[in-house]
Formats: C-alpha cells, sequence, structure tokens
C-alpha cells in the first residue's frame, strides 16, 4: 500500500533498511561501486519508479478484490526495500541532500 511519511520520517526509513535487509544494501553498495554518479542516480530513480509502480498495483488490486494477492504484497515490499537501498548508497555518494525534499515541498510523487 502507497504510504506517506512525514519528512522527518525519511533518515529513519532509509537508515532502517540497513537493519531489515543488510544484504540486499551490500548488494547494492557493490554494484554501485562500478559505477558513475550519473548511473547511481538512474538506479535511483528507477528504484523510486518500481517501488511507486508496485504500490499502485498493489492498490489496485485491494480496491477491486478486497486484499492484494501475496504476489503483489512481496512486489511492493521487495521494491520499497530496492529504492530504500538505492538512496541510502546515493546518500552516501553525497547524490542525495535533505534540501530536495524541502524543494519537492515534500512531496515524492
Amino acid at each position: 500500500m502507497l504510504q506517506f511519511r512525514p519528512f522527518d520520517a525519511i533518515p529513519d526509513i532509509i537508515d532502517g533498511i540497513e537493519i531489515s535487509n543488510p544484504a540486499m544494501v551490500e548488494r547494492v553498495r557493490l554494484a554501485a561501486g562500478k559505477l558513475s554518479h550519473y548511473e547511481i542516480s538512474a538506479h535511483v530513480a528507477n528504484a523510486i519508479t518500481g517501488a511507486a509502480d508496485a504500490a499502485h498495483a498493489r492498490a489496485w488490486e485491494e480496491s477491486h478484490f478486497g486484499e492484494a494477492s501475496a504476489d503483489a504484497i512481496v512486489d511492493a515490499e521487495y521494491h520499497d526495500e530496492l529504492a530504500a537501498a538505492w538512496s541510502l548508497v546515493a546518500a552516501e555518494h553525497q547524490l542525495l541532500a535533505p534540501d530536495i525534499y524541502l524543494t519537492l515541498d515534500g512531496s515524492m510523487h
């Protein structure tokens, strides 16, 4: 389900991925080590888009069938974690700054 979180929660979401899925973070870090800043930014954008698409698919199933399928739930959770992992790595490479959230008025969509 698409969830909106306050601006103050963003660091907790990004930092929490290291605790909840350290293997994914390590895999993303290894991949990012071979990429340019532009390529890392592209992966962040793709991960965020994938998370939004998966959340919309889950929400659609919930609205039409009363509940989402297991595949839709797992897909949404995976893409949320992937977006958080890429965001963490981008922040480590100093590609993300808190000012961007203020520029976007707190909206990520």
